[in-house]
Parts: structure tokens; C-alpha cells; sequence
């Protein structure tokens, strides 16, 4: 299949799941869910996961794509997705976005709908063809890129993961892409993407680097990359939770070959995203995967957690477009080695083929929320201590 078709057919999958919250039907049934907050921090916008056969089992006979959620102290509706946890399967779970201050108890009731209600998404992803095969996500806090088969054929080979530094909530995908083409229709460099205009920029240089979190292979001191994406599907498109799967070409590792899938998902509301990188090689290997933070001039590395976490703070491109923070962080409790080598700060574990290996890489903007290196740091060290205490949910 081609990448439009591939683009085409997999935002058709992705817009098939999401709910977007509905008048509750007369006399319907409701269930109740305590929700906790066990940290002593502000959770203001996260992606809650529910087994949506719990759900169904209480409401009895209900369809999924007309499950309510509210919130019963506001009375407000809360925006819902269904979400598969196996790509391509029936959806099994229900996110619902929910925010709670510190130690706060919410108390969830979920019903059947019965009129469609509006939910503005806060996550968007596509494959853009029109910009030599791109692939381009957002949520309301963070944007990124990855190159395609296009721009490889032109000779620019990069598989690192660019950075968009935007400062509004809104989507800016699309806008962004058009606004660029108008400036190369025109020949008015005011219009790039590259100068901000009041959403943003893309003033991030990923080149050779693994830019924000790329990965590659590591062996007696060397980097071994992959090429352009070959593939993009999106497995889930919103509204609050946006998955994807990139594909790369088998490359030459000392002697064997590795090939690469990745899984990628952006909530709503975080900086981080979630990736899964499976790599299979054709034969026994002793190199090692790794994960990369590309580290440009006046750069300030941190590494803590045993090297289960790595942030940089730097200058971006543009000498008045601020300061950008990039972070790779393990799940809680894993550990690993770190190095530098061509340009990268580098997280290195051993290799498993065909399974996953999990990983958070992200970024923030000095003109957006994040101010400072310590305002960044604080925001991984609260990142973490979520995933490490993730809310609590008791039936009522």
C-alpha cells in the first residue's frame, strides 16, 4: 500500500474510536467510580484507562460508543475514548480524561448517552504526504515530526524525532504545514513555520542526531541508525489519546541486520510520549539498543535515577526562540548506562529482540509553561512519581 493509502486507511481506523460524550438517555442506568489521587500533587489533565467490561457488566446491554461519563460534583461531562489494547482489535478500554487536585477523591458516573455532544480534540496526528512524507503530532502542550520515504529519496536521511515548540493549546499541525507552503508559494520567509507567530515554531535541529528520543543500536563505541520511517498507521486518533505505529527498513548492524517498529502514544495534557521499540535483528548480536537526546551547543545535560533518566536543557536555533528541554525517562525501577557519542546524550540497555522495549521522551519550551531547567526537572521528577503511583479506582 502506498503511504496515502496507508495515511488514509489508518485515520479511518483512528477516527472510528473515539466517543465524544452524549445526553444521558431517560431512565438509563448509572454506575459510580471513585477516583483517587494518592499523590500529593495537582493532576489536572490525565488519561484515566478503564476495562470496558467492568463499565458494560454495570450498565447491562449498553452499546460502548454510547457510554457517558460525568463528573457528579460539577455535573460536567468528561470526554471518553475507546481504545484497543491490541492494535487493530475491539476496543477493551475506556480513557476517560479526568483532573484531580492533591490527594482528591472524584467520583465518576457513567450512563448511556443518547445525543452526540461536541469534544474539542487535544490530540491530532497524520501522515503529510504534501510535505515529503512527514509524519507530524500534537497534543495541547507539545508537537513533533518524524521523516518518510520522500525527503529520504531527496537525500536528507534522519530517523530522530524533531521537536515543534508551540505555546496554545490549539491543534497546530495543519496550520503550521499550510502556513509554510504559503511562505515557499509567496517566497515571504515571514510565513515559515520557522519564524513564530504568535502558536510557535520549529526552530529544533535534529539533522544525524537522534534528536528527541530517537533510537539506534550501540556497539564497541559506535552508533548504528536506521533511515527514514518506511510506514505510518495511525492505531488511535483522539480525542484524548492519539497511538501510531512507524515502521523502519532492516539496516546493517556489525555483520547482522536490524529492523525497527515503533509504537507511539501522546495523551492529552502530558509532555511525554509513551513509545514502544521493538527491534528484531537477523542474528545474534552483543550490541545494544539505545535512546538519544540530540545535545546542541551551550547544551546542559542531567542524569539521574541511575540513568533511568536523561534531560536536556539548551538554546534552540533561533536566538530569541528561548530555551527547549528534552527528557528520555524509563518506566519506574528500570535503570541503565548512559554515554555521549555524535552529538547525543545516549540511554543504553540490552537487546531483546521481538520484544518491546518501553520508553518516555518528550519535550517542553522556555516560552510555554516551562520556564526554567529547574521548572523541567520538576516536571520529569512529578512525571515519574505519576507513573509510579497511578490513581486509584474503587467501584461504588
Amino acid at each position: 500500500m502506498t503511504l496515502r493509502g496507508w495515511a488514509a486507511a489508518a485515520i479511518c481506523l483512528g477516527l472510528a474510536l473515539p466517543v465524544c460524550g452524549f445526553a444521558q438517555a431517560k431512565g438509563s442506568r448509572q454506575a459510580v467510580l471513585a477516583v483517587e489521587n494518592p499523590t500529593s500533587q495537582a493532576r489536572p489533565e490525565e488519561v484515566l484507562e478503564l476495562p470496558l467490561a467492568a463499565i458494560l457488566s454495570r450498565l447491562g446491554g449498553v452499546a460502548p460508543d454510547r457510554i457517558l461519563a460525568e463528573d457528579l460534583t460539577s455535573h460536567k461531562p468528561l470526554p471518553v475514548q475507546l481504545d484497543a489494547g491490541t492494535p487493530g482489535a475491539a476496543p477493551d478500554r475506556l480513557l476517560v480524561l479526568v483532573g484531580l487536585g492533591p490527594g482528591q477523591t472524584l467520583h465518576l458516573g457513567f450512563s448511556e448517552g443518547k445525543v452526540p455532544a461536541a469534544v474539542k480534540p487535544l490530540v491530532f496526528g497524520r501522515a503529510v504526504p504534501e510535505r515529503k512524507d512527514d509524519f507530524a503530532w500534537e497534543n495541547d502542550k507539545v508537537a513533533h515530526r518524524v521523516y518518510g520515504p520522500a525527503l529520504q529519496a531527496t537525500g536528507e536521511i534522519t530517523s530522530g524525532i524533531d521537536v515543534w515548540s508551540k505555546r496554545v493549546p490549539d491543534l497546530v499541525v495543519d496550520s503550521f504545514y499550510s502556513r509554510d507552503a504559503e511562505a515557499q508559494r509567496t517566497h515571504n520567509p515571514a510565513l515559515s513555520y520557522h519564524k513564530d507567530t504568535g502558536q510557535g515554531l520549529d526552530s529544533y535541529d535534529v539533522g544525524p542526531t537522534r534528536g528527541c528520543g530517537g533510537t539506534a543500536l550501540w556497539k564497541d563505541g559506535r552508533l548504528y541508525v536506521s533511515k527514514n520511517y518506511v510506514s505510518a498507521e495511525v492505531l488511535a486518533g483522539g480525542p484524548i489519546r492519539l497511538r501510531f505505529r512507524l515502521r523502519y527498513a532492516p539496516w546493517p548492524v556489525d555483520g547482522v541486520e536490524a529492523a525497527e517498529e515503533k509504537v507511539v502514544t501522546l495523551d492529552a495534557g502530558e509532555h511525554l510520549n509513551r513509545i514502544e521499540s521493538t527491534v528484531t535483528m537477523s542474528g545474534p548480536t552483543t550490541a545494544q539498543w539505545a535512546a538519544g537526546l540530540a545535545m546542541h551547543a551551550g547544551a546542559h545535560l542531567t542524569t539521574a535515577e541511575g540513568g533511568a533518566l536523561l534531560s536536556v536543557w539548551e538554546p534552540l536555533t533561533d536566538p530569541e526562540a528561548g530555551m527547549d528541554g528534552t527528557a528520555i525517562e524509563l518506566e519506574p525501577g528500570q535503570s541503565a548506562a548512559t554515554a555521549q557519542a555524535a552529538g547525543n546524550a545516549l540511554m543504553l540497555l540490552p537487546v531483546t529482540p521481538g520484544k518491546p522495549r518501553v520508553y518516555y521522551a518528550g519535550a517542553a519550551w522556555s516560552k510555554a509553561g516551562i520556564p526554567s531547567e529547574a521548572a523541567w526537572n520538576e516536571y520529569l521528577r512529578l512525571f515519574r512519581e505519576r507513573l509510579a503511583h497511578p490513581l486509584k479506582t474503587r467501584w461504588e
